[in-house]
């Protein structure tokens, strides 16, 4: 059953008896916040359960009773779709309303082609009612459509029913329910009024006429032996008489077995015959034919037992899209009907063939720019983070594009390693070189430096306007080793810069670098161009561990030692040297170390460090 279905349940329950009772009902049928949608399908037996558990929880209804209240309520839901504006047309009173509920289900499977819809016959009719047969491939769902067919006279009919069931069986596998719907059946006509209706110079007519009338009818009996086509499909076809008509065609629709019975009780629903044929006439599948010879060909039309004959005749036309579906067929104009609009459909779609090529033109050529605007937006908006990213962390990027406030980005860190870079000499070459060669010797050492930063996932906090490069590791995002990885970084940093060249000596560039852990305060900065900053005392410290550094080597306080000690990395002191320090960094920092970092079958010391002297200056 599709999700339509549900839903109308689902509206309706928590409109008259509350939310609270419809997610009850959902808990006690196993359907534990389920949410029905339209066009997804859901195993029958759902509606059985909820049924059940609407009268277990509710307690006002039968289950039998709350399954006419779901019908009742699936009427209702649908004129809010639009389908009470088909089901009023359907016919002028509710018998012709009745006779052609499966052409209403056939309609419908357009746009529900997984539809498995039952049948409804009229077996017998008065002017007090009806007798109705109901089919179905399920079972338990008489209260149901009885719901359905009193709302349906009652909202689009003004006419009140009572529907009783005379009798229930199962055939074949499908369900078999015999109604008797009691109700002023004023379209009713019996059948002698019928036929006095017609004059008696009108009674007959011969088959000559009949088959000029309709020159693609198809007339068989009960054996389902073809005894004679109409001129043109006989044209088309090839000899077909005498044959069986399960042989030269298939039944599209309705989805029935193609048989006498249930042509007999499908008299008032559209069929669809196919027929393969080849182009030559031949209606005989051959091993020496190929398929670019073979066509189908669909006929569509009503299958009506005339009593005099004992036959039933198909009286259809093929359906036909224009000229060139006309060509390939091997039909001509003159094949066609003249008294319906198998003529003009054809010579419409052909005046209009052209403004619809257009049209599908013009809409493959306004899919394919929004194909590529998408493509383009999608790498604007890449680029367009990957700026932002390059301003502030990503996780403080991310938190803002999710509407967070920045203040809400402003937190304290107990624990941050925080790093220094300046490449040596950079002063005196800015008084040598010209803007350009400075910019562009900057440019490569800080593209090298970025890429190293990457890598490692730390934070490039900025670089200042005297070639200091500033690197955090444990901050915005909390790194256990981010001690180990900015001292990793560092080491890569002194080993890349020595690649590198002074753009007008050629000697290679020396970086010094200094490095503390410590804890400190950070956020986001300014509106205009926001930027995400660190403050406190070990980003003062760590710029004093490089501004007291040398050329090449790497000087750390007495916290980076005791995080860095064991873990893989050699430490050396380097002596007392004299610091100036401010009086709160004094109070704050009880020593401060030197060292060097290089790698194991480096020729380099790593580092050396005894205790310095503190200069209260």
């Amino acid at each position: 059953m599709y999700g339509l279905l549900f839903e109308s349940i689902q509206h309706y329950i928590k409109e008259d008896y509350g939310e609270e009772e419809w997610l009850k009902i959902l808990e006690d049928a196993g359907l534990k916040n389920m949410v029905f949608t339209t066009h997804n399908v859901y195993k029958d037996q759902i509606m059985l359960n909820l049924a059940s558990s609407c009268s277990n929880i509710l307690r006002d209804r039968t289950m039998d009773e709350f399954l006419g209240y779901f019908g009742t309520c699936f009427v209702n839901f649908c004129a809010g779709y639009g389908y009470d504006k088909i089901l009023r047309v359907a016919g002028r009173h509710y018998r012709d309303f009745l006779n052609g509920i499966d052409n209403l289900h056939e309609t419908i499977r357009f746009s529900y082609p997984r539809l498995k819809s039952p049948s409804f016959i009229v077996e017998t009719e008065d002017a007090y009612g009806c007798v109705l047969v109901y089919r179905s491939i399920r079972h338990g769902f008489s209260s149901y459509v009885i719901g359905q067919l009193r709302q349906c006279a009652k909202q689009f009919y003004n006419v009140d029913v009572e529907v009783r069931i005379l009798e229930q069986l199962e055939q074949s596998g499908r369900y078999h329910t015999t109604f008797r719907l009691n109700f002023h059946n004023k379209g009713f006509k019996p059948e002698n009024e019928k036929k006095a209706a017609i004059s008696e110079e009108f009674r007959t007519i011969s088959g000559t006429t009949f088959f000029k009338l309709f020159p693609f009818c198809i007339v068989f009996d009960n054996t389902m032996t073809i005894r004679h086509v109409g001129e043109s499909l006989a044209t088309m076809m090839g000899e077909v008489k005498d044959t069986k008509i399960t042989d030269k065609f298939s039944l599209r629709r309705p989805l029935v077995e193609f048989t006498w019975d249930n042509i007999l009780s499908f008299q008032t629903v559209i069929f669809e015959l196919e027929a393969g044929r080849y182009i030559d006439g031949s209606s005989k599948l051959s091993a020496s034919k190929t398929c670019t010879h073979y066509k189908k060909l669909l006929l569509k039309g009503q299958l009506k037992y005339l009593p005099d004959w004992k036959m039933v005749a198909f009286l259809c036309t093929p359906l036909i899209t224009d000229l060139e579906d006309m060509q390939k067929t091997g039909l001509f104009m003159n094949d066609l009907n003249m008294y319906d609009n198998s003529r003009e459909m054809v010579l419409c779609g052909w005046h209009n063939a052209s403004q619809l090529e257009h049209r599908v033109d013009q809409e493959v050529e306004a899919s394919r720019q929004i194909a590529e605007n998408l493509q383009k937006l999608d790498q604007w908006r890449r680029k367009g983070d990957a700026l932002l990213y390059s301003m502030m962390p990503r996780s403080i990027a991310i938190r803002l594009k999710n509407g967070e406030d920045p203040i809400n980005t402003c937190e304290s860190f107990d624990s941050v390693s925080v790093m220094f870079c300046y490449l040596v000499g950079f002063t005196e070459m800015c008084a040598r070189a010209s803007a350009l060669q400075i910019v562009e010797c900057i440019n490569n050492v800080f593209i090298f430096f970025d890429d190293i930063v990457d890598r490692y996932k730390l934070f490039k906090v900025e670089t200042l306007g005297d070639a200091v490069y500033m690197v955090a590791g444990g901050v915005p995002d909390r790194q256990p080793d981010h001690a180990q990885r900015v001292a990793r970084l560092a080491l890569e940093f002194l080993e890349k810069a020595r690649t590198l060249k002074d753009p007008l000596s050629g000697n290679n560039l020396k970086a010094r670098i200094g490095m503390h852990i410590g804890s400190v305060a950070s956020g986001l900065v300014g509106r205009k161009t926001p930027q995400y900053c660190l403050f406190g005392d070990t980003v003062n410290t760590a710029s004093r561990m490089q501004s007291y550094s040398e050329a090449g080597r790497i000087h750390i306080s007495q916290p980076c030692k005791d995080s860095l000690q064991g873990k893989g990395f050699i430490i050396k002191y380097r002596g007392f040297v004299h610091v100036k320090v401010s009086f709160s960094l004094l109070l704050s920092t009880s020593s401060q170390v030197r060292l060097y970092f290089t790698s194991e079958n480096s020729s380099k010391t790593l580092i050396d460090s005894p205790l310095p002297k503190l200069d209260s200056n």
